[in-house]
């Protein structure tokens, strides 16, 4: 069973925000650390906000 996009979005919001999960489920807990490694890696790459094109 995947997650549905109202889910996936539930919890990319409490990945970026900092928030717990909250959730035991594999599938959920799975995707929630896939954001927040993606987010820890974008912090040390410095790629972080909109890049200037000026």
């Amino acid at each position: 069973m995947s997650l549905g996009s109202h889910r996936q979005h539930k919890i990319y919001l409490a990945a970026t925000m900092g928030y717990g999960l909250g959730s035991e489920d594999p599938e959920e807990l799975a995707y929630y650390q896939m954001i927040k490694k993606e987010i820890e890696t974008d912090r040390e790459n410095r790629n972080i906000g909109i890049k200037r094109t000026d």
